[in-house]
């Protein structure tokens, strides 16, 4: 195990809280059959125990809830699997944010380096489908699957659609993610702030749909069907992938994260790259300027977070302020220099993303609203 697995480890973190016996045995066993993490697993301590954690601030009923969700749910004990599972019980987020999320961390005994002001809105506007010249609204994260009677939602829920070609339109608000299986089973993750226009049916020869924002997609291959991505910028024609796509209007930062199969961009003034996986194409008026990436940076957002490796907290406050549609003011100067590695949750709650940067960064931020 790596210092992160065990950071990212709910058992772990379990014992460093509260020093359960059933968590101390649970350790000893585990480091006596694999010596090889011993040098890890006290880093990671050592990692945790500068950060200060009063104890008492852990209910009792609350510390044996957790005992009994971590030693008494069945398949617990694997430790690889636990970090692959999409509802583990803290998610698979910053260490830092765990304690958040229990109510339970203070900052570290250190003055922050400089305040940040962020202005909010206080607007909270729907997810909107648009089709037959109607608008249907959703209140909450909407998982929307196209069939041959129309669009069905989570709760089973019925919105008859044209039965021609013609595009219907889904809108995601900022603050909020979608998804949408599409006629042929594609799936597209939609991020906040973005737009999709899709058909009720694919026609005969090709498949395709138009964004503007972002959006990941698993897109199901059809060798006589090619599908294609529409922006206002540049294309994405493909086969049978999965891919993320960035193209918010009027932003500089557009560009193609390719996971796995191949995709050619197609970019103004007949620009084209053929990419393969782990490669970031990002597409500018003048030219395509392609690198291999983890693509983990660049598609976290759909299972609910945030990564960064030394990401400029410049490009980290960019993605907070799209996701949350707020304004951070007068960053220019102080965040010269500064990085961001960690993971943050999207969190409904605005201020506990805040107080997780703050952490990360040094900063505080001060919430204004609009």
């Amino acid at each position: 195990m790596t210092v992160e697995d065990f950071l990212e480890n709910d058992v772990f973190i379990f014992y460093m809280l509260t020093k359960d016996p059933d968590s101390v045995c649970y350790w000893e066993k585990h480091l006596k059959n694999h010596p090889e993490d011993n040098s890890n697993f006290e880093k990671a301590v050592a990692i945790l125990n500068t950060v200060k954690v009063n104890k008492e601030f852990i209910p009792s009923e609350d510390r044996k809830h957790l005992h009994n969700r971590i030693f008494k749910e069945p398949a617990t004990h694997n430790i690889i699997k636990r970090r692959k599972r999409r509802k583990s019980l803290f998610v698979a987020t910053a260490v830092v944010f765990v304690f958040l999320s229990l109510g339970i961390f203070t900052t570290l005994n250190q003055p922050k380096d400089f305040e940040v002001l962020v202005e909010k809105s206080n607007e909270k506007l729907p997810v909107q489908l648009i089709t037959n010249n109607k608008t249907f609204l959703f209140s909450d994260n909407e998982v929307l699957t196209v069939k041959e009677e129309g669009v069905i939602n989570l709760q089973g829920e019925n919105i008859e659609l044209s039965d021609t070609t013609t595009y219907n339109i889904l809108k995601v608000p900022f603050g909020k993610r979608s998804e949408l299986v599409l006629a042929d089973g594609s799936k597209l993750w939609i991020n906040s702030g973005s737009t999709v226009k899709f058909p009720s049916k694919f026609n005969d020869s090709t498949r395709n749909v138009y964004i503007e924002g972002e959006i990941y997609i698993e897109v199901s291959k059809n060798q006589l069907k090619p599908f294609i991505v529409n922006t206002s910028n540049f294309d994405v024609n493909v086969y049978g992938t999965a891919f993320n796509v960035k193209a918010y209007e009027g932003s500089e930062n557009q560009r193609v994260v390719l996971v796995e199969g191949s995709v050619n961009v197609t970019a103004q003034n007949d620009m084209s790259s053929l990419m393969t996986p782990n490669e970031s194409l990002e597409i500018t008026p003048s030219q395509l300027v392609k690198k291999g990436v983890d693509p983990k940076f660049y598609t976290s957002w759909k299972n609910g977070y945030l990564e960064f490796d030394e990401t400029p907290i410049e490009d980290v406050l960019l993605e907070l302020s799209r996701y949350y549609n707020v304004t951070f003011l007068e960053t220019e100067n102080e965040f010269i220099g500064k990085t961001c590695t960690g993971k943050i949750y999207l969190s409904s709650n605005l201020r506990d993303v805040l107080e997780t940067l703050s952490t990360l960064s040094n900063t505080s931020f001060k919430v204004k609203e609009k």
